[in-house]
C-alpha cells in the first residue's frame, strides 16, 4: 500500500476517534517535511472540527518553516499550536509546543523568550512525569545558554540530565554530545570536544540527519582552529559548508560561514573573510535570519575599523544596531501578544509608549556609538537618561580585567564628573564589585534594608547621616560584550522603590550600547597608544619622538630658547641576546628603560630610536646640564645588576652622545646628526662614556 492510500485510511480512523492522532503522529512525523501532507491534515481538521488534530497540524507546520529558516512563520505556527492545546488543557501537546518555541526563539536570538518557554515546558514535564520530554527540553535550554555564550550555565544544565532516570534516545544523545563538544571548545579542552564529536559520528552513520552532519563538521573545524590546526579546520568548514549548500540548509550554511570567516581573520585573510561575510549578509537578509545577520555586520564592522575604513565601519555598525533594535522590538511584541491585549485603547497607548521609548533609546544609542571618549559617553547619557528613568545619580565604571580595578565616572545633582576611584575585584563591600564579579544585575528598593542580599556591609560611599544610605533605590547592571565585562552602569534615587524591571530593562539596553561604545573607545585608545608608545619600553616610538623633536626645534628656534638632545646606546647588548635569547634580552631592555625613566625629569621626552638605542630630548637644558643628566643615567646603569629571573644576572653599560642646539643647526635632523656623531665617538673609544661636542 502506498503512503497516500495509507494516509487516507488513517485519516478516517481519526475522524472516528480524534485521540487516534497520537498513533497517527508517528506516521506523519516521517513526512513532516512534505507541505502537501501538512496542508491535507490542516484541511481535514478544519472540515471535521477536530481541534487537537489542528493543533498538531500547526505544530508540524512550525517545524516545516523552521527547517527552511522561516523563523517568524515557525514561531507563529508554534504559538497557534500552543494556544489550541492550552484551550484543550492538553499538557502533552503543550510540552511539544514549548519545545518548538524554545528552539525557534533560540535560533532567532530571542534568548529570554526561549528560556521562558523552555522553563514552562520543563514545569509541565515535571507535572506529568514525562522524563523523555524533560531531557529534550533540558538539552534545548542548555543549547540556548550556549548560544548566549554562557557556557558554564549551559554545562550545569546539561550535566543535570545525569540525575534523571531515563534512557536517552539516539537523537538526544547526539544533541547532548554536540552541545557538550561546543562547551569544551569554548571553556574546556578541544581534544575532549573531538572525542564527543567522534562519538556522535558513529551514531550519525545510522541516523544521517543533514543539519547535524553540518553541525558536526562545523564544530570539528572550530575545535581544530582552537588547536591552531588551521588547514584541517578549513577543510572541515568547507565540508560543512558544501553539505549545507547541497541540501539548501541556509541557516547552517551561514553559521559555518561565520566560523570560517573568523578563521580567515585569524590567519590574516581579511579579504576572504569580507567576501564570506557579504555572502552571509545577503543570505540572512533574504531569510530574515537576524541573529546571524547581526553577528556578520559586527564582524564586518571590526574588519573595516581595523583596515582604517571609518565610513564603511560606521555603516556596518549602524546596520548592527538597527537589527539589534528590530530584535528587541520583536521580543516586546511577542510579550505584548502573550499578555493578550485585544486592540484596546490601553494596547494602543502601551504600544505608542513602547515605540516612543524604543525610538528615544535608539537615538541615544546612536549618539553614544558615535563617540570615542568615555567622558563624552557619560555626559551624553547623563543629559538624556531622565527622559527614560528618574535618577538622582548616574554613573559608569570602566573595568580593567588585567588590573582588576574599575574606574568610576559618577554624575549627580550639582556635581560634575568626579575623579576616578578604584576597587579590588575581591572587595566584598562594593555593589560594583559584586555586579562585575558575578556578571549580575542589582535592583534594590531600599538600600538600608536590602544590601545584605548582595554584600556583607553597607558600602562607605552610601553612608550618610547616622551611618544610613541617603540613596534608597539603586540599579547596577554590567556592561558585557562578547561575554567579557568591560564595566557597569548604575542609577540611584533618594526615593524608596523608585525602580522596577522596566527600568532595569531600559538601563540594560543603554548598557548594551555603552558596552560597544566603551570597547570602541578602549580599542581606539589602545591603537592610538600603540602608534605613540613603544610596547616593550613604554617610551615614545621613533616616529613620535622625532615628530616632537621637530616641534621643539621650531619653537625653541623662534623664541631663542635652549634645548639639548642625548643619543643613548647600550654597549655590546647583542651579547645578552646571543647568550640568553631574545626573551631575556627584551626583559633586560625593558628594565634598562625603566631605570632610565627614573633618572630624567617629567618635562623631558624620551623615545626608542632603534633596537637598543634611545633618544632623549631635554627642553631648557644647555650642554653642562644635559651632561649631568647623561652621567647620572650612565652611572646608574653601570652600578646596577639586572636580575632577569631564572638565576640570570647581567651587568650593562651604555654610551651617550650629547649635543646642545645651536643657531647653525638648520633642522632637528642636524641636531640629531651631531649627537649621533658624539655617540659614535663614545662607542669607538672605550665605551661606557658620555661625549659632547
Amino acid at each position: 500500500m502506498d503512503f497516500q492510500q495509507k494516509y487516507a485510511d488513517e485519516l478516517k480512523k481519526i475522524k472516528e476517534n480524534e485521540d487516534y492522532i497520537e498513533v497517527f503522529r508517528l506516521i506523519i512525523f516521517k513526512h513532516s517535511h512534505d507541505k502537501d501532507v501538512i496542508d491535507e491534515l490542516m484541511k481535514f481538521s478544519k472540515e471535521n472540527n477536530l481541534s487537537k488534530v489542528r493543533a498538531w497540524a500547526y505544530y508540524y507546520l512550525g517545524w516545516y518553516h523552521f527547517e527552511r529558516s522561516y523563523y517568524e512563520k515557525a514561531a507563529e505556527s508554534f504559538l497557534i499550536s500552543n494556544d489550541i492545546f492550552n484551550l484543550l488543557d492538553y499538557k502533552p501537546g503543550l510540552i511539544y509546543a514549548c519545545n518548538g518555541l524554545t528552539n525557534v526563539y533560540c535560533q532567532m536570538g530571542q534568548f529570554n523568550l526561549a528560556n521562558e518557554w523552555g522553563l514552562k515546558g520543563i514545569s509541565l514535564c515535571e507535572e506529568t512525569d514525562n522524563k523523555k520530554a524533560i531531557v529534550t527540553l533540558l538539552i534545548n535550554t542548555g543549547i540556548n545558554y550556549i548560544q548566549m555564550k554562557n557556557f558554564k550555565k549551559g554545562k550545569d544544565i546539561l550535566n543535570s540530565i545525569e540525575i534523571i532516570e531515563c534512557v536517552l534516545t539516539k537523537r538526544q544523545q547526539i544533541s547532548l554530545n554536540l552541545a557538550l563538544a561546543e562547551i569544551e571548545i569554548n571553556i574546556g579542552d578541544p581534544y575532549l570536544a573531538l572525542v564527543h564529536i567522534d562519538g556522535v559520528m558513529k551514531m550519525e552513520e545510522e541516523l544521517r540527519v543533514t543539519s547535524e552532519i553540518c553541525e558536526i563538521h562545523k564544530l570539528k573545524g572550530t575545535a581544530y582552529a582552537k588547536l591552531n590546526l588551521y588547514d584541517i579546520a578549513e577543510q572541515e568548514f568547507k565540508t560543512s559548508y558544501d553539505f549545507a549548500n547541497e541540501n539548501d540548509l541556509i541557516y547552517e550554511k551561514c553559521a559555518v560561514a561565520l566560523e570560517w570567516a573568523k578563521l580567515c581573520i585569524l590567519v590574516g585573510r581579511k579579504q576572504k573573510a569580507t567576501e564570506e561575510l557579504l555572502e552571509i549578509i545577503e543570505n540572512c537578509i533574504n531569510k530574515k535570519i537576524k541573529v546571524l545577520l547581526r553577528e556578520a555586520y559586527h564582524m564586518l564592522y571590526k574588519i573595516h575599523k581595523d583596515s582604517d575604513k571609518p565610513y564603511e565601519a560606521l555603516k556596518c555598525l549602524e546596520e548592527y544596531m538597527l537589527i539589534d533594535d528590530e530584535m528587541y522590538d520583536y521580543e516586546q511584541n511577542q510579550l505584548m501578544a502573550k499578555m493578550n491585549f485585544k486592540h484596546t485603547k490601553r494596547e494602543a497607548d502601551q504600544y505608542k509608549s513602547l515605540y516612543d521609548r524604543t525610538e528615544l533609546l535608539s537615538n541615544i544609542g546612536q549618539k553614544i556609538l558615535s563617540n570615542l571618549s568615555i567622558n563624552s559617553i557619560v555626559k551624553i547619557i547623563d543629559e538624556e537618561i531622565n527622559k527614560l528613568i528618574n535618577t538622582d545619580y548616574f554613573g559608569i565604571a570602566v573595568y580593567d580585567k588585567n588590573l582588576d580595578q574599575a574606574t568610576y565616572y559618577f554624575v549627580g545633582e550639582n556635581t560634575k564628573i568626579k575623579d576616578v576611584k578604584h576597587f579590588d575585584g575581591e572587595d566584598i563591600s562594593s555593589f560594583g564589585s559584586y555586579c562585575i564579579r558575578n556578571k549580575k544585575d542589582i535592583i534594590i528598593g531600599d538600600v538600608n534594608k536590602e544590601y545584605k542580599k548582595y554584600i556583607d556591609r553597607l558600602p562607605s560611599g552610601f553612608k550618610g547621616t547616622e551611618g544610613k544610605s541617603e540613596m534608597k533605590s539603586v540599579i547596577y547592571t554590567p556592561l558585557i560584550i562578547n561575554d567579557k565585562v568591560v564595566g557597569l552602569m548604575s542609577v540611584q534615587s533618594s526615593e524608596e522603590s523608585a525602580y522596577d524591571l522596566n527600568d532595569l530593562n531600559t538601563l540594560k539596553i543603554l548598557a548594551n550600547y555603552s558596552a560597544i561604545a566603551i570597547e570602541n573607545a578602549i580599542n581606539y585608545k589602545r591603537v592610538e597608544d600603540k602608534a605613540t608608545y613603544d610596547n616593550l619600553t613604554s617610551f615614545l616610538t621613533k616616529f613620535e619622538i622625532v615628530r616632537l623633536g621637530e616641534i621643539i626645534y621650531e619653537r625653541h628656534k623662534i623664541n631663542n630658547l635652549k634645548f639639548s638632545v642625548a643619543m643613548i646606546d647600550l654597549d655590546n647588548f647583542k651579547n645578552v641576546n646571543d647568550s640568553f635569547g631574545h626573551v631575556y634580552g627584551d626583559k633586560a631592555l625593558s628594565m634598562v628603560a625603566d631605570t632610565i625613566s627614573k633618572c630624567i625629569r617629567n618635562t623631558d621626552y624620551i623615545g626608542r630610536y632603534g633596537g637598543d638605542e634611545f633618544l632623549l630630548i631635554c627642553p631648557g637644558l644647555g650642554e653642562p646640564e644635559v651632561i649631568d643628566v647623561a652621567e647620572r643615567i650612565r652611572k646608574t646603569i653601570e652600578n646596577k645588576i639586572f636580575d632577569l629571573g631564572d638565576g640570570i644576572l647581567v651587568s650593562i653599560t651604555l654610551s651617550i652622545g650629547v649635543h646642545e642646539f645651536k643657531e647653525v643647526d638648520k633642522s632637528f635632523l642636524d641636531v640629531l646628526k651631531k649627537a649621533d656623531k658624539c655617540l659614535y665617538s663614545a662607542k669607538g673609544s672605550s665605551r661606557n662614556l658620555v661625549i659632547c661636542n
